[in-house]
């Protein structure tokens, strides 16, 4: 074993004897470095493991000035969205050699912002962030004076010259509307009205111009505020089904809202599906296995968190790079919550 401090630690210089390299090249192993040999990179961390030597990634900030950690700071995860949206972000960065620290705000800015200082203190690499409602655009220009690379998704925050990776929510949302009017629907509802959240701002005017382009008249009644959650679909349906005439179809605002729909329509004793049409957004894994099986239209969530890994990376590498903004295209999957009676 080669020499320790006089605490018994074991330090790079135990690892470089052991190993037969230099200090430098043992460093380049532990911070993942390419220029290494495979064969020379394998041989060190060997030593380094029979040593017991446990990498000090903290002091290696410190001295850096920054770490191997990337900040990513969602909105809700209570939505199973942004709970895969997060997965395929981190296996994006894992290969690259970057930790996910993580932070849910539940719509709050007073706590986004103290989370956010909190990622600046822990010297993060990036940031990724989906917004919390009623954030400030004055939030870009923060971020950049921290001199902290970040990517937005999902909700923009209208400044042309930050990254952004997001779906295309008014095609998505025409696309749900279009194929219940081709399933011969005409009276059909909007569950998740809010002015305030960009994306149900989209969404509901995908939904309003789809009407328009077919002709159909707008029944306001039939545009419904709720909360974005499962019971404020159960609400918003039951609402709906008290109203003196009650729609044949129902575009929701996200999958959460439409399983709590799908949810009051069955207490009510009526059939998804059959008696009322129910369509959801954003294409969550679990939706398939909803009674009945969810049309929705999906998002790829696990994209969107891979692109935003990607992008930010890039903008670690080149901070000067032309902002990059991105919407992945919707693709409609046909369950038999809209009434489709799939082939045995």
């Amino acid at each position: 074993m080669g020499l320790s401090d006089k605490d018994g630690t074991i330090t790079i210089l135990d690892i470089a004897r052991a190993a037969g390299v230099s200090k430098s090249t043992v460093s380049l192993v532990l911070n993942n470095s390419s220029l290494v040999k495979p064969a020379t990179a394998e041989k060190v961390r060997k030593a380094a493991e029979n040593l017991n030597y446990v990498y000090n990634r903290s002091a290696a900030s410190l001295r850096q000035g920054t770490s191997n950690v990337v900040a990513m700071v969602v909105n809700d995860l209570t939505n199973s969205f942004f709970v895969e949206l997060l997965i395929g972000a981190e296996r994006r960065l894992l290969e690259s050699g970057f930790i996910t620290l993580l932070s849910h705000t539940g719509e709050d800015i007073q706590l986004q912002e103290k989370v956010l200082s909190s990622m600046r203190e822990q010297k993060a690499t990036g940031l990724i962030l989906c917004p919390a409602l009623y954030t400030p655009p004055t939030l870009t220009k923060t971020l950049k004076s921290w001199g902290m690379p970040f990517v937005t998704v999902m909700r923009s925050l209208n400044d042309d010259e930050s990254d952004y990776i997001g779906c295309d929510n008014y095609a998505g949302i025409k696309i749900a509307t279009q194929h219940l009017i081709d399933l011969g629907h005409q009276d059909i509802a909007f569950i998740g009205r809010n002015r305030i959240n960009s994306v149900s701002v989209v969404r509901q005017d995908g939904y309003e111009h789809c009407l328009r382009h077919n002709g159909i008249a707008l029944h306001k009644p039939w545009v419904v505020a709720c909360n974005i959650s499962m019971q404020g679909g159960k609400d918003a349906m039951r609402q709906l089904l008290a109203s003196k005439k009650r729609p044949t179809a129902v575009v929701c605002y996200n999958d959460l809202i439409a399983m709590g729909a799908i949810s009051e329509i069955g207490q009510q004793g009526l059939i998804p599906g059959k008696d009322i049409a129910v369509v959801g957004s954003d294409g969550v894994a679990n939706t398939a296995f909803s009674n009945p099986p969810l049309t929705t239209v999906a998002l790829h969530s696990h994209q969107v968190g891979e692109l935003a890994s990607q992008t930010l990376l890039r903008r670690v590498k080149d901070p000067d790079a032309p902002a990059v903004k991105h919407l992945l295209k919707p693709e409609l999957i046909i369950r038999e919550s809209c009434g489709y009676k799939l082939k045995k």
